[in-house]
């Protein structure tokens, strides 16, 4: 058995408006916007997430009641170039923590994504 990568699936309100910010925001792809099923899926590199509306059908639907986004995590991207997505994203998303270096050897910085959502970047550097 192998475990391959996970897919985070998000709900959001507005799959169009989150579709163009991971678009314009981080450079992703739109791989699948089904309006029927209220669903899309984005792409990245290797990063694949999928963006669901809370009245989507099975399976994608959520099992609680929607009021708002929720999520008490973090999405965390191990990435190269940091620096490069930092200077595009910092002034076009609103900023959890700027890009810093860390004792445990990562630069990071983090994001929130139009629904809240925190999205954290991360490279690794020497300690």
């Amino acid at each position: 058995m192998e475990l391959l990568a996970p897919i985070p699936t998000l709900a959001t309100p507005s799959l169009q408006e989150t579709v163009d910010f991971y678009v314009s925001v981080l450079d992703f792809t739109c791989k699948t916007l089904d309006e029927q099923w209220k669903f899309a899926s984005i792409q990245k590199d290797k990063v694949t997430m999928q963006l669901v509306h809370p009245q989507a059908k099975f399976p994608f639907g959520i099992s609680t009641p929607f009021e708002e986004p929720v999520f008490t995590g973090a999405i965390y991207i191990h990435m190269d170039g940091i620096d490069e997505l930092w200077e595009k994203v910092k002034d076009r998303a609103e900023v959890c923590f700027p890009v810093q270096n860390f004792d445990y050897g990562m630069r990071e910085f983090g994001i929130y994504d139009n629904n809240g959502y925190l999205l954290q970047f991360g490279q690794q550097i020497s300690a």
